[in-house]
């Protein structure tokens, strides 16, 4: 008997938390319907990425967690990882957009709906202005 009420008891607890787990997904995919994609063009060789991009990975990317606003990385850096990055900006639907723009070190903003580019700023900026001009572009 103590068993069965054990493995009830237990059986409750994986349920709640299962239940718990679920609600905290499903609330996470009702994020904001994205509206800005950043897509930022970066290369291992690139002078200018490699002085600021872990800059804007601690202090820009975090300020539009769970916002309208979407991160795709275009690595130039070769051949293969130009492929990957192809495959990325594809699914995403924004490899029209930034196919013409062969600049590393620099964040391209495009529009989700029109899949036009808003505006080009560089990395090298402060994460202050980065910011600001990401915010604007979301609208």
């Amino acid at each position: 008997m103590k068993k069965v009420v054990m493995k009830s008891m237990l059986l409750l607890i994986i349920a709640i938390f299962g239940s718990a787990m679920f609600l905290s997904l499903k609330a996470q995919s009702k994020a904001a319907p994205v509206k800005v994609y950043a897509v930022i063009n970066r290369a291992d060789w690139c002078p200018v990425c490699r002085g600021n991009e872990t800059r804007v990975m601690k202090e820009v990317m975090p300020a539009f967690k769970n916002t309208a606003v979407k991160f795709v990385t275009n690595d130039l850096t070769n051949d293969q990882t130009i492929a990957n990055s192809t495959v990325a900006l594809k699914k995403n639907k924004v490899f029209d957009a930034v196919k013409e723009t062969q600049s590393t070190g620099v964040i391209l903003m495009v529009n989700a709906h029109t899949k036009k580019l808003i505006k080009e700023i560089s990395i090298s900026e402060p994460s202050e202005q980065i910011i600001k001009e990401i915010t604007a572009a979301r609208g």
